[in-house]
């Protein structure tokens, strides 16, 4: 159907990631739960909906039944017109709220987890890990509204209709509020970034894909794997894990006796073939083979797809056998290859730690664990950092249990300098970057840890 030549109206389809499926109880609309199959009337309307180049106005005679029953479970997207097209696409996550009719008292505004942004079309999406639908905004005139959703004031350019439309949309997909959005601490918790995070990389978003789907595959080649070092490296030994076996303190005495032990013996460093060990213990390469389109790889520490993106340097401040300087570990030849001689960077890092960590003494030797992020966002949609996260935690508690197996100390840290990192390596941050930093040494005698276990 033609829409109208004036005034403001509507179009509707799918939102994204809604599908159609055909099965013997008919018809039925697939990603979203507690739906039922629609009946052999309403395929037609269906199909149309499914397509999405087809635009049908609300107002279309023999649909309104279905179109409510489909709007008011999510499953639509509507794009408000005016004379000169559309102005802007409610694009729902989940079923809508109740409409605020009337409008709670008070000027709205955004909410502070909302966030606006460019998409690839030059569109700006309004979205908020709060609100159950995101505002796609298709014209700039819509964009003062943004800026103040609570403003009454004609905007030039934007028919009066639409504005009040697009200002009430806003408050009823949550991404406005009235008052105080963090009057109670369950709210005021969270950060935009921490809960945008949390709730992206679980799926909470339908219509964006997540898991490995292997799309990298259609922009770029295979991640291929860690160019060959070009500068001198130090062969390490190699433990006789047959020995280990017998030797180690039983898993439940190494588990209930971990503690996070920050100070390092100054009259006894810690040396190379102890740090060899852990290294080889922890972060080496058992096995690579083939596969998926590139190189996997198998670490005494488990890796979503077998990627194991994470790789280790060591800025060595006091390690005997070991000249002062930031190695890169290679755990498949099990050597360490020198990145640069102890300097600025190198230096910034371990007295930055020193600080943070309340020691009197430089820190013996400072673990960086860094991603190749190419190795699991070519693979991974929605996940990939945060399944670089938990890889980290995996490795932390492997180095945490080995150091205590070892006898070291061992302390997982927080943060480091800022930069340092790529000051240190000259790589490129959207390539590899720091994601996590360990503490290794030899534990002062005694170690008294304020707080107890941590």
């Amino acid at each position: 159907m033609t829409p109208p030549d004036t005034g403001p109206y509507e179009t509707v389809r799918l939102r994204g990631g809604v599908e159609s499926m055909r099965h013997p109880r008919g018809t039925s609309l697939v990603d979203l739960p507690d739906q039922e199959p629609v009946t052999p009337e309403e395929e037609a309307v269906v199909r149309t909906l499914v397509d999405g180049s087809h635009r049908m106005t609300v107002r279309d005679d023999g649909t309104g039944a279905l179109l409510d029953r489909l709007r008011s479970g999510g499953w639509l997207a509507v794009t408000v017109h005016d004379a000169d097209g559309p102005v802007f696409t409610v694009e729902p996550h989940r079923s809508p709220a109740a409409r605020p009719v009337p409008p709670p008292p008070g000027r709205p505004r955004l909410s502070r987890f909302t966030a606006v942004r460019a998409s690839a079309d030059g569109l700006l999406w309004v979205s908020s890990p709060r609100a159950w639908a995101a505002v796609v905004v298709h014209r700039p005139e819509a964009a003062v509204v943004l800026a103040d959703p609570g403003g009454e004031r004609r905007v030039p350019g934007l028919d009066e209709a639409v504005a009040a439309r697009l200002r009430h949309d806003l408050l009823w997909a949550g991404l406005a509020v009235v008052g105080d959005e963090d009057e109670e601490f369950r709210v005021r918790q969270w950060s935009w970034a921490d809960l945008e995070f949390h709730q992206s990389s679980r799926g909470y978003t339908p219509g964006f894909r997540l898991g490995r789907t292997g799309w990298g595959a259609e922009y770029a080649p295979a991640p291929p794997p860690r160019p060959e070092p070009s500068g001198p490296a130090v062969e390490l030994r190699r433990p006789d894990l047959e020995r280990l076996r017998g030797t180690d303190p039983p898993f439940t005495s190494v588990l209930e006796s971990r503690r996070s032990l920050r100070r390092h013996d100054p009259r006894n460093p810690l040396t190379c073939d102890r740090l060899a060990e852990f290294l080889y213990r922890t972060a080496r390469t058992v096995h690579r083979r083939p596969g998926d389109g590139m190189e996997l790889q198998y670490r005494p520490y488990p890796s979503g797809g077998a990627a194991h993106e994470l790789e280790v340097y060591v800025v060595a401040a006091r390690v005997a056998g070991l000249e002062p300087g930031t190695y890169h570990y290679d755990g498949h030849d099990h050597r360490l290859e020198l990145v640069r001689p102890m300097d600025g960077p190198g230096r910034l890092l371990v007295d930055g730690v020193g600080s943070a960590t309340s020691q009197t003494g430089a820190p013996q030797a400072l673990l960086l664990i860094s991603a190749r992020f190419e190795r699991l966002m070519w693979a991974y949609e929605g996940l990939a950092y945060a399944l670089i996260l938990k890889h980290v935690g995996a490795l932390m508690q492997t180095m945490n249990l080995v150091a205590t197996a070892m006898g070291l100390a061992g302390c997982a840290l927080g943060t480091s300098t800022r930069h340092a990192f790529g000051r240190l390596t000259g790589l490129d941050p959207l390539e590899e970057d720091l994601v996590g930093e360990f503490l290794l040494g030899v534990p002062a005698e005694p170690e008294q840890e304020e707080g107890g276990r941590r």
